[in-house]
């Protein structure tokens, strides 16, 4: 299944003991429609107040009917914010996050002094002058294989924090500035690290070498400063597998 949620009123997507996150709402529906208890399989655990247009579940269902009854049943008892777009069998053995070979991340910079009512939860605000020529250089330094540490809360660094990012990008649309990656995964905050630093690059508060030592040393993630920005600005956009397409 293909689902796609805005995550500000929710503590993320991993179900917890508060029942108010993405996975319990998705659980709570197949539940009635099933009558039993059922659990669901996702590619990405999004944090609190992080969207996505293009999350990926998978559950094991017994299911005689056409797909598409299926999906407008789930969607008939979950909330307005949280929709089920797509729904496939999969292959046997399929698993939404070990079978992903790509994740893609977007993060929305609304550029202006006046808040938009439409999309208030999903852009950061931010009316500082941007030097878009240093964000692109950040973009283009990112790309490739790093040891990503210092873009990782600290209680969260796994042993292997190497990462991949196959793709990072920059789309102007209006006074919305989009800042895109694409990578095989991520560390828990990864990308909100990232966009943090490339901010304080992009006002000029912090010299772009910065980002080059944060990228090759070697010392403890204690010694930098890690600049953090908001969640709900961060959309999951795509998961993609090897074979297989959801679309």
């Amino acid at each position: 299944m293909i689902c796609e949620y805005e995550g500000t009123k929710y503590n993320g997507f991993q179900s917890q003991s508060t029942n108010n996150t993405i996975q319990d709402k998705i659980e709570h529906s197949i539940n009635k429609i099933v009558n039993r208890s059922i659990n669901i399989e996702y590619a990405g655990r999004t944090d609190s107040g992080v969207h996505a247009r293009h999350q990926v579940i998978s559950v094991n269902l017994k299911w005689n009917h056409d797909p598409i009854k299926l999906q407008n049943a789930i969607n008939n008892y979950l909330p307005t914010d949280i929709r089920v777009k797509n729904i496939k069998i999969a292959p046997e053995h399929f698993h939404p996050r070990k079978s992903a070979i790509s994740r893609s991340y977007e993060y929305s910079i609304l550029r202006s002094d006046n808040s938009d009512v439409f999309t208030r939860n999903t852009v950061l605000k931010f009316s500082h002058d941007l030097n878009l020529y240093y964000i692109n250089k950040c973009l283009n330094i990112l790309k490739g294989k790093h040891n990503f540490r210092n873009f990782c809360k600290k209680d969260s660094i796994p042993e292997n924090p190497i990462r991949i990012l196959y793709e990072t990008s920059m789309i102007k649309d209006k006074n919305i500035l989009k800042l895109k990656f694409k990578g095989s995964s991520f560390l828990r905050h990864q990308v909100r690290f990232m966009v943090g630093t490339i901010l304080k690059i992009g006002t000029e508060k912090i010299p772009f070498e910065t980002l080059k030592m944060m990228l090759e040393s070697k010392k403890s993630s204690n010694f930098f400063i890690k600049y953090n920005v908001p969640p709900r600005g961060l959309c999951l956009t795509l998961v993609e597998y090897d074979g297989f397409s959801l679309n």
